[in-house]
């Protein structure tokens, strides 16, 4: 598989006897080889489920905690600036910047000992949204915050230039991400060691290709609006949050395998017997 190729194919879940031999696996001086190795698989799936789940839920938070933490905690007023970026010129400033870099690391290591597109896909996306925090959009009118660094030595405009190229690519990413996410997930089975899953792979399918929509459609609605000067001045803030919120949703979910979050655990003085493998 090359770097322009797709990874359309979902990954092997571990095996219910699998599930069952993590669950009662011995730790400490008790635990066997075959006790270290199921451990070890298991603890590093439940990590990266953990991580995805991680970022989907800091996607849907960030509009939401910049609004809050903007209007009632910091300017006291309950009117949303025109886009997300804007937050980057208040009191929300950290949290923006911190967020986005937490994400854009995430990205970038995601994939990155995979050879496919997939991996270029998620680094270019996590370039992309460093872009967004590190060059910040333009002030708004009645902004009293000082010009950065950065927009001194390089104008303010052509800044603002850099970050709008960037939040276009990232958020075109994000909706090319969640349509890899509903291909792959439309090829799961239902049925995995005699046992049914409560969702089918079809619903996972139309989940992730909804998602991949809804991205789509927020792009379209900026576009237009813009272009006709309806809402303008909260189009961007609009669809900006509506393909955050899709994009949060689409790794959440992805991320939330529960029977595998939640495995319970058994401790060796809870054993009835040897463990049979």
């Amino acid at each position: 598989m090359g770097y322009g190729t797709p990874d359309t194919q979902a990954p092997q879940r571990p095996s219910r006897e699998e599930l069952t031999a993590y669950g009662a696996s011995r730790t400490g001086a008790d635990a066997t080889e075959a006790d270290v190795n199921v451990q070890g698989r298991i603890l590093y799936l439940k990590s990266y489920l953990l991580m995805r789940a991680a970022i989907g839920f800091l996607g849907l938070a960030l509009p939401i905690v910049l609004f809050l933490g903007d209007a009632f905690w910091l300017s006291g007023s309950v009117k949303a600036r025109g886009s997300l970026s804007a937050y980057y010129h208040s009191g929300m400033r950290d949290v923006f910047v911190g967020i986005l870099f937490g994400t854009a690391v995430f990205l970038i290591t995601y994939k990155v000992f995979e050879h496919q597109l997939d991996n270029v896909i998620t680094t270019i996306a996590g370039i992309a949204v460093l872009g967004v925090a590190l060059f910040p959009t333009s002030r708004p009118p009645d902004s009293t915050s000082p010009p950065t660094p950065l927009e001194i030595r390089l104008g303010e405009q052509h800044v603002a230039i850099v970050h709008y190229i960037c939040a276009g690519t990232f958020i075109v990413l994000l909706g090319v991400m969640s349509l890899f996410f509903g291909i792959r997930e439309g090829k799961r089975t239902r049925w995995h060691d005699g046992q049914r899953a409560r969702m089918s792979p079809a619903f996972w399918r139309r989940f992730h290709l909804g998602c991949a929509a809804a991205i789509g459609l927020a792009l379209l609605f900026i576009g237009a609006t813009q272009a006709t000067g309806w809402l303008s001045d909260y189009s961007l803030i609009i669809g900006e949050t509506a393909a955050v919120f899709a994009f949060g949703s689409s790794w959440l979910m992805k991320g939330l395998e529960l029977n595998i979050l939640l495995i319970p655990r058994v401790t060796a003085a809870e054993l009835p017997g040897p463990v049979v493998r």
